[in-house]
């Protein structure tokens, strides 16, 4: 009995030992940068830029695999639930992405907040809510002040849950009624709204910077004004402070362990720091904000908790 006990004794700790030291050899082989998108998405330009600076500090390659289908939640669901926790395998996330899945599916298989958690945020993208200059109001005030003398009859174009709750919060917070008008694409939407069969949009820095004098940029999100917009007010200013840019994070299944995940951290904040990292990103109208771990969690649970809360005032219901 003594040497049984002895012996599993032994052999649980050599077990422990063997795992971490593997751990601490990590890694030794390719990891694979899961992306929910598809090629050529925001999702897939931030996964490219983020693996090319990570791999040479990782000393290993890290792979880029698209798989985007069912609004992010084929990907999402391959690193959550069908892949080893052992870091060999992550996930560029878009945390609006994450977030609004179970407000559109009854039975996820996963819960975003538990079992896909960030270990470091590292960009985000300004909103903007524009309308055609061809409209009668050239502020967002005014905007709001014609919505509410001609209720429901103000379009609002949306390309997806995440868009249209959008839309409809800023509506009610603001006292008036829209008509949605939903697009299959973004660019749908923005065509409709340069050729005036809308109002007005959502769209991201880059479109909106692509659309020129074609849009009036009325509200963005943010910390401070865009140097771009100077007149334009943050939805901050507005009183919807909740209301963040498109964020991107890089994360991991649950139980990976923190030896994996520290060394995954390093090379992402030494990538992000990298001068043409930088510049690249920059290119994509998006502006670096490291977060660590914990605050990126942190913004993660604040997100699925706003855009919830939203989703329910607003009546939108898993299907």
């Amino acid at each position: 009995m003594i040497r049984t006990a002895v012996s599993l004794a032994f052999c649980s700790i050599s077990l422990i030992a063997a795992g971490s030291a593997a751990a601490q050899d990590f890694p030794n082989k390719p990891i694979r940068l899961i992306v929910a998108d598809t090629p050529g998405g925001g999702g897939d330009l931030h996964a490219r830029i983020m693996s090319g600076a990570m791999a040479p500090i990782l000393g290993q390659a890290v792979v880029v695999e698209n798989k985007p289908g069912a609004g992010y939640a084929i990907g999402f669901d391959y690193v959550a639930k069908r892949v080893p926790a052992d870091g060999y395998t992550i996930a560029l996330v878009l945390v609006q992405g994450l977030v609004v899945l179970p407000l559109t599916a009854k039975n996820p298989s996963f819960d975003p907040l538990v079992d896909l958690p960030p270990f470091i945020g590292i960009t985000e993208n300004r909103i903007i809510f524009g309308s055609s200059p061809k409209r009668p109001w050239k502020t967002f005030a005014e905007l709001v002040a014609h919505a509410k003398e001609n209720p429901g009859k103000v379009t609002f174009g949306s390309n997806g849950v995440l868009t249209q709750i959008v839309n409809e919060a800023v509506a009610k917070r603001f006292g008036f009624q829209i008509l949605n008008v939903p697009f299959s694409s973004g660019g749908g939407a923005i065509q409709a709204v340069i050729s005036t069969q809308i109002d007005a949009t959502i769209v991201s820095a880059a479109s909106a910077r692509s659309m020129g004098e074609n849009l009036r940029v009325l509200a963005l999100t943010g910390t401070k004004r865009a140097a771009e917009y100077p007149e334009a007010p943050t939805f901050r200013e507005l009183g919807m402070e909740n209301l963040r840019g498109l964020s991107y994070t890089m994360n991991a299944p649950a139980g990976t362990p923190s030896a994996a995940l520290d060394k995954l951290h390093a090379a992402a904040s030494q990538a992000l720091k990298q001068p043409d990292v930088i510049a690249r990103i920059g290119k994509l109208n998006t502006e670096i904000v490291e977060l660590s771990a914990e605050t990126a969690r942190r913004n993660l649970a604040q997100q699925a908790k706003f855009y919830a809360d939203l989703a329910q005032v607003i009546g939108i219901k898993p299907e």
